[in-house]
């Protein structure tokens, strides 16, 4: 199950719930909310072109010329690149060895703002 596959899961769940018991429903749509920020976090990320390059398998020499062309945004500074998660360009069929897991990264950003 994907992130938003279980946001919508998440919203379905309240709109079924919500007119037996709408404290539950309010806390389905916050958990909902709560994980959308969370996947919008992680896609914001900066990455280096050293960590770019292990979440895409391109090299970081490959990521810096796509960056240099303009086919991919520069989201630091000239001479020091970064790339947002959301852009980075993915392999078709690589096996992650990324110890990046936005689904985990995803419920401790939750669990940190319930807890705060």
């Amino acid at each position: 199950m994907t992130l938003v596959e279980l946001r919508d899961r998440w919203l379905s769940e309240a709109a079924h719930v919500r007119p037996y018991n709408a404290g539950a429903a309010h806390a389905f749509e916050t958990a909902a909310r709560e994980l959308d920020e969370a996947i919008a976090a992680a896609e914001s990320e900066l990455l280096t072109l050293e960590e770019a390059a292990r979440e895409s398998h391109y090299s970081a020499d490959h990521l810096r010329h796509l960056v240099s062309e303009g086919r991919i945004p520069n989201a630091g500074k000239r001479g020091a690149p970064r790339i947002r998660r959301k852009d980075l360009p993915r392999r078709a069929g690589a096996v992650s060895t990324s110890s990046y897991d936005p689904a985990a990264d995803a419920l401790r950003l939750v669990s940190e703002s319930r807890s705060a």
